[in-house]
């Protein structure tokens, strides 16, 4: 049976030997599994359908405003609930334990592994532009494993690694944005930047703004290591919207960079369009050094989302939904088993997926569960059982997040819908398993 939020907070009580990711790291930790596969590969897929360079600046723009209202909702959530587990923590105790159920399974899958895998992917997709023959899925598989062994072992030495690992990526990104920005050679094409408005109501446009969220996922990551960060109700919130944020600043900067150095002509459909635009601008020699840094910085989603992701399956274990052994914690703290079941899991999508089609999946998929976490916010205040009012604008800021939301999930469904009925599926088999699992638990 599900634990009453009395008796989460009293769990939560005797785990704070666990507490011991400060904000500074938790708000890396939001940073890095934000910045990662969608900056660098999906602004070349929205030129092919058709964005102009102001929709993709208007498009990043409101993923931005859309990511923030989402942390808000989030961060007073997981004020008031800091444990660990995410959207399966939030919507088993606040709407109904079936769709916590299926939002940890979709989780397990889409919200983890699948990212994990297209990060993976896209990593040696650019060391593939350097590398003849590279095998980008093998190694995309080795990667994920290795990265798993680390986060295995202990949780302060994988969060140091993270830490460390984040702020070298903020600095070659930094120096990306200033080597364009700087370049005497570089003839601005932003004069250039114009709007369709037709798109702006199209179902292309939704489409461009899913790959925008997918860039986006990740402004959650924070809430699912809530028993493990110190102070949870100050620092949670806090690492939430200060990341969030950031990445909003840092990903208008790298798009408006695209932009300044390449004509849209020649990013159209491509997915390495950081290595096309350091080619233009640099060279061969200069594309190669940039696709080496940008394959570096690739590397912290993935250290990222496996270092968070397998909390999920901790908590749906500790709650008695999946096999004990998920739950199991070794000496240094760390559901290691879940850890496993995770690599596994990613592994196998790098191997057998698509990268287009994983992009639209997961970032429809995912916009379901988001979606009904930030309803449940009127719930919890509705109980009154909100213990830190941090959602400014409230219910503005919910309702404008569920607005863009719907918006998106209806036009992708019209316009994708071979990967948006894979979505469907999927949300369909993880009821299936619940319905079945409860009626045997009855008997």
């Amino acid at each position: 049976m599900l634990k009453s939020i009395k008796e989460i907070m009293q769990q939560a009580t005797c785990e704070d030997k666990r507490r011991v990711i400060r904000f500074t790291s938790a708000t890396a930790i939001v940073v890095s599994s934000m910045i990662g596969t969608g900056i660098f590969t999906t602004t070349g897929l929205m030129v092919k359908m058709g964005a102009t360079g102001g929709d993709i600046l208007l498009a990043w723009a409101l993923g931005g405003v859309i990511a923030l209202c989402g942390a808000l909702c989030y961060a007073e959530i997981g004020a008031s609930l800091p444990e660990s587990g995410g959207e399966y923590h939030y919507l088993s105790r606040l709407l109904h334990p079936a769709l916590g159920f299926m939002s940890g399974c979709v989780s397990l899958i889409v919200g983890f592994a699948a990212p994990i895998a297209a990060a993976a992917m896209a990593m040696h997709i650019y060391l593939g532009t350097i590398i003849a023959g590279w095998p980008v899925r093998a190694m995309a598989a080795a990667t994920i494993l290795l990265l798993s062994l680390l986060h295995a072992y202990d949780v302060r030495l994988g969060n140091r690694v993270q830490t460390a690992l984040t702020i070298l990526k903020i600095l070659l990104i930094a120096a990306f944005i200033l080597g364009i920005w700087l370049d005497p050679d570089n003839a601005s094409q932003l004069s250039t930047v114009d709007f369709k408005p037709a798109l702006g109501a199209s179902s292309e446009f939704a489409v461009v703004l899913v790959f925008v969220s997918f860039a986006y996922s990740g402004w959650n990551a924070s809430a699912y290591i809530g028993a493990e960060i110190e102070n949870p109700s100050r620092a949670l919130p806090r690492s939430l919207v200060a990341g969030t944020a950031l990445v909003v600043v840092i990903y208008l900067l790298i798009n408006l960079s695209y932009l300044s150095a390449a004509p849209l002509t020649e990013i159209s459909g491509v997915e390495s369009v950081a290595h096309t635009v350091a080619e233009r601008l640099w060279g061969t020699a200069g594309g190669r050094v940039v696709s080496m840094a940008i394959a570096l910085t690739l590397i912290v989603p993935v250290s990222a989302m496996i270092m968070i992701g397998p909390r999920v399956a901790e908590a749906m274990a500790r709650d008695r939904l999946m096999p004990d052994v998920f739950a199991k914690l070794n000496p240094r703290g760390v559901p290691s088993y879940a850890v496993f079941l995770q690599a596994a899991l990613a592994a196998i999508v790098a191997v057998t997926s698509s990268f287009n089609s994983l992009l639209i999946y997961i970032g429809f998929t995912l916009n379901i569960f988001a979606a009904l976490t930030v309803i449940s916010l009127f719930r919890l205040r509705l109980r009154g059982e909100s213990r830190h009012r941090i959602c400014t604008g409230y219910p503005v800021t919910p309702l404008i997040f569920l607005a863009f939301a719907a918006w998106m999930t209806v036009w992708s469904i019209r316009s994708e819908p071979r990967a948006t009925l894979a979505g469907l599926g999927t949300l369909a088999i993880c009821y299936l398993i619940y319905f079945v699992r409860s009626k045997m638990t009855r008997k």
